[in-house]
């Protein structure tokens, strides 16, 4: 009895060993369990911010893209009224006798042409008529020039000038365009109204001529209302998300669920963000909720389905577990151990036991997402915080990848290195922050006029553009942009301070240029030369 009781014993021993190594091994995987619905849960918060911060920042950097677009289209029709106006002020500003009719017909002959040339480089703007009308206290009522396009037609046709005593001066669909610039006494922009001389929905920038404080009279361009309007249509945020057009908080022509978007107070229906516009409109965009919740609900239906995986996975393993698990475990431990010091090249361990190999491929499941994280930030690394431009990271690998192209002999390009003059000025007088505001002031100015290539800041206040395709061919143009708009930009610390860009230009030249390091130097040099000559002024 004692020999069989010895015996029962012994056969007992392995049993219970195998029992401890159970509970231990299933208190491990529920642990690990914990963690991943830990890991899990903060993943699912910090995706939902990210998105959320993600899609506010998206839609405001698109509205204010889409505004600077539309505003450089209106601006554009300013310069050609201004030119027109520059142009006749030529005459008056000589004339002592405004008044002499030999003189005013002499003014409208001349103008003619000149308008006519003008207008040839504002056929893409929509310009749907020009005119130019005098003071009827110093002329006729009729006096004047009126080319306009018939509804549907291409060319100007030359019509009688609207005679302005038969109308008065409330009347904005027939003569608002001549009364309104009047009553401003400066440039403006006119809502938008349909002209009962044509019958065309239009927007109107009218200048009212002055001598001294004499009105003079009024020179004017109108442009096709619809041409801004399908602008805005155009603009998709997201798929059910639209733009239109507001002035004076009421809803202009635009896309068809504007009016029921303004009208719709409910504000957890749409993510609105607005811009002015020169011409005394606002721009507005409305996103869905709908569309960034859906985001957020498939990242947070793919985090859950996979910690449900996890979860069926340790299961498995607490399932199938065998006696040979000690030396798989140490192998796993070691790869964790190399997974939380970075290296993400993780094997799977190869066990007889299923489990073990279930655990190992888990792990290195978990080292990819992890990468792939890594790599997302690291992404992210390459865009400089303060203005948004690519950094000196991305420099680095854009250069690498181009010059291979270059070998190739498969690029025509030219590059431009432009620097921020008296940045440490203005920090040292005016606070780092008013320099932070230049910096920001050069980066717009060099996105908005370099639309078609590469830009990167590549120093504190240096920046480069890499120019290709139509930005290449029209760089003559583009600088002058330039310097124009710099001329004309100002950043307010303690006195208004000029965001001046001292810029060299070297275009590729492949008997000489082997990288674009070489093409660098030599627009660097001419950057450099351009700093000195200005600081000789």
């Amino acid at each position: 009895m004692n020999t069989e009781a010895s015996y029962r014993k012994k056969r007992r021993i392995p049993s219970k060993n195998r029992s401890m190594l159970f509970r231990f091994l299933t208190t491990v995987i529920v642990a690990m369990l914990a963690v991943a619905i830990f890991i899990g849960g903060l993943s699912i918060y910090a995706v939902d911010k990210y998105i959320q911060k993600q899609a506010r920042e998206f839609i405001n950097i698109t509205c204010a893209n889409e505004g600077a677009m539309i505003n450089n289209s209106l601006g554009n029709m300013e310069k050609s009224v201004k030119i027109m106006e520059s142009y006749l002020m030529d005459f008056f500003e000589n004339e002592e006798n405004i008044e002499d009719p030999a003189f005013q017909e002499r003014v409208i002959k001349n103008a003619e042409q000149m308008f006519l040339d003008v207008i040839k480089h504002t056929s893409n703007s929509g310009a749907i008529a020009y005119y130019f009308r005098l003071d009827p206290s110093i002329s006729d009522s009729t006096a004047g020039l009126f080319y306009s396009k018939l509804e549907g037609g291409t060319e100007f046709l030359s019509f009688e000038p609207t005679d302005l005593s038969l109308y008065e001066k409330d009347d904005v669909e027939h003569v608002g365009w001549f009364w309104q610039p009047y009553a401003a006494k400066k440039p403006i922009w006119m809502e938008p109204y349909h002209n009962q001389n044509n019958g065309i929905l239009m927007i109107s920038y009218v200048i009212p001529m002055y001598i001294d404080e004499t009105f003079i009279g009024i020179v004017g361009m109108d442009f096709d209302y619809k041409l801004l309007a399908d602008q805005v249509k155009k603009i998709k945020i997201y798929e059910n998300g639209f733009a239109h057009l507001e002035i004076n908080g009421s809803v202009l022509l635009g896309d068809e669920n504007a009016l029921d978007s303004a009208a719709d107070t409910d504000s957890s229906k749409y993510l609105r963000v607005s811009k002015e516009l020169v011409n005394g409109m606002t721009l507005v965009l409305s996103a869905s909720y709908d569309d960034i919740r859906q985001a957020r609900h498939d990242i947070t239906f793919n985090i859950l389905f996979a910690i449900l995986g996890l979860f069926a996975l340790f299961t498995a393993i607490a399932v199938f577990i065998v006696r040979r698990i000690v030396d798989p475990l140490k192998k796993l431990t070691a790869a964790s151990v190399k997974l939380s010091g970075g290296d993400y090249n993780v094997e799977i361990v190869h066990s007889n036991t299923t489990e073990i190999n279930l655990l190992s491929a888990a792990f290195e499941n978990m080292a990819r997402h992890l990468y792939e994280r890594e790599e997302f930030l690291r992404r992210s690394a390459d865009f400089d915080s303060l203005t948004g431009l690519r950094n000196t990271t991305s420099y680095t690998s854009f250069a690498a990848e181009f010059d291979k192209k270059i070998e190739a002999d498969q690029v025509d390009f030219g590059v431009v290195v432009l620097d921020l003059n008296n940045l440490k000025k203005a920090n040292d007088g005016h606070g780092h922050g008013v320099g932070d505001e230049l910096i920001i002031a050069a980066a717009r100015i060099i996105s908005d006029i370099f639309r078609g290539s590469p830009i990167f800041r590549i120093g504190g206040d240096e920046f480069l553009v890499i120019l290709r395709g139509d930005d290449l061919k029209n760089c003559e143009a583009l600088f002058e942009q330039l310097k124009l708009t710099c001329a004309h930009t100002f950043v307010n610390g303690n006195t208004e301070l000029p965001v001046h860009l001292a810029f060299g230009f070297a275009g590729f030249d492949s008997s000489r240029d082997r990288c674009l390091k070489d093409v660098f130097k030599r627009a660097d040099t001419a950057m450099y030369e351009n700093k000195r000559k200005d600081k000789m002024k």
